[in-house]
Parts: structure tokens; sequence; C-alpha cells
């Protein structure tokens, strides 16, 4: 009797070890998810502090020019949507975490309304109706004032990641201006170059993208 009641003992402190480890291993596992969590929070933080959000403001525009086998094109938006999250400190730009950019197709006017129709028929207008540009990744090179930005652009219900290099200015009023040339090709989009006159004009591949925006608090 006395040596089953020695094992019965020894049973019931090795199971009172055994469960006083495991309330040790929980709240070690506790602390260190909690620790975890506030790391968490204070990046976030550091990152987002000093963030200032921005629109899109008058005297911004989007140019896309061109050539043909008879004379060079343009096109021309004044109107559009953008806005962006900006980072600026000591007067410098720091940090460029987001930007969104949406141009209603119509919105693209030159000085030929025949164009613009040829234009819109290409970009498949009626179903794609924007062009839109997401920014995923960006660069503020402060010394040379130039921001290094990828992102998606989406032109006829085609995606794809370009990279483009603006250079900003801090106005003193505490706008952004920003200013950019992008080469692109439309077979990369899928449109079919647009042509005139019974096939007599015919537009090159390539377009170039001038880009100025202003942007306000």
């Amino acid at each position: 009797m006395k040596l089953l009641q020695i094992i019965n003992n020894k049973n019931l402190n090795g199971m009172k070890n055994l469960n006083a480890n495991t309330r040790r291993t929980r709240g070690y596992f506790s602390r260190f998810l909690a620790l975890i969590v506030v790391l968490s929070m204070n990046a976030f933080t550091q990152k987002t502090q000093g963030q200032t959000s921005y629109k899109v403001m008058a005297g911004s525009q989007i140019k896309v020019s061109g050539t043909s086998n008879l004379h060079d094109w343009s096109t021309l938006a004044n109107s559009f949507a953008c806005d962006g999250n900006f980072i600026a400190k000591g007067g410098q730009m720091q940090n460029v975490s987001s930007l969104n950019f949406i141009l209603p197709v119509t919105n693209l006017k030159s000085e030929w309304s025949l164009m613009d129709t040829r234009t819109y028929k290409a970009l498949n207008a009626e179903q794609f109706k924007t062009i839109t540009f997401k920014l995923t990744q960006a660069t503020v090179v402060p010394q040379q004032k130039i921001i290094k930005a990828i992102g998606n652009l989406t032109i006829g219900g085609v995606t794809n990641e370009i990279a483009i290099q603006t250079a900003y200015v801090l106005n003193a009023d505490e706008t952004i201006t920003c200013k950019g040339t992008k080469s692109i090709k439309m077979s990369d989009f899928k449109i079919k170059a647009p042509s005139f006159m019974f096939g007599a004009l015919k537009t090159g591949n390539e377009v170039i993208i001038d880009i100025l925006l202003k942007l306000k608090k």
C-alpha cells in the first residue's frame, strides 16, 4: 500500500510539474506574440509618421504624342484624378507611399475630332473607359530631386508594370510639382495603332507620355 501511495504521489507531483511547465511555456509564447505586435505597430507608425495626402490640382496635364508616315501628332488631357501620400521633412521629399491615377479616355483631346474618334476606338473606350496607374514602389533621390517610380499601368484593359522617373519640386506654398516622360509601345497593351484616310496615314507604334502633376494637400 505504501509503495502504491508513493507511486501515486510521484505521478501527482509529475503532473503538477508538467502543468506548471505548460503554463510557463504558454506565458512565454503569449509575451512573444505581444512583443511581435508591439514591434509591428512601431514599424507601421514610423513608416506613416509625417505622411501627408495630396490630390491633383488645376494646371496638371497629360500629353500623349507620336509619329505617323505624314506628320507628328499629339493629344492632351487637362482633367483627371490623381492622389497620393508623400512624406517630406525639412523641405526634402523622403518617400512616396502611394499614388493612384485615373484618366477618362475621352478626356484626351487633339486638334482634330476625327483623330479623337479613332483614338477612342483604338483604346476601346466604350468597354475600357479609363487609363489607370497604381504605384507599387518608389525611391526618392533627394540630392537630385527625382522620384523613381514603379507601378501598374492599365490601358484598354491590359496591365503592364512600368518604371518612370519624375523630377519634383516642393513649392513654397506646400504644393508639389512633378514632371516626367515615359515612352511606351501600343503593341505592349494590345492596341492597334490608329490609321486615317483609309490607311493613307498610319501612326507609329511608339508613343511618348509627358506628365505634369501639380498636387496640393
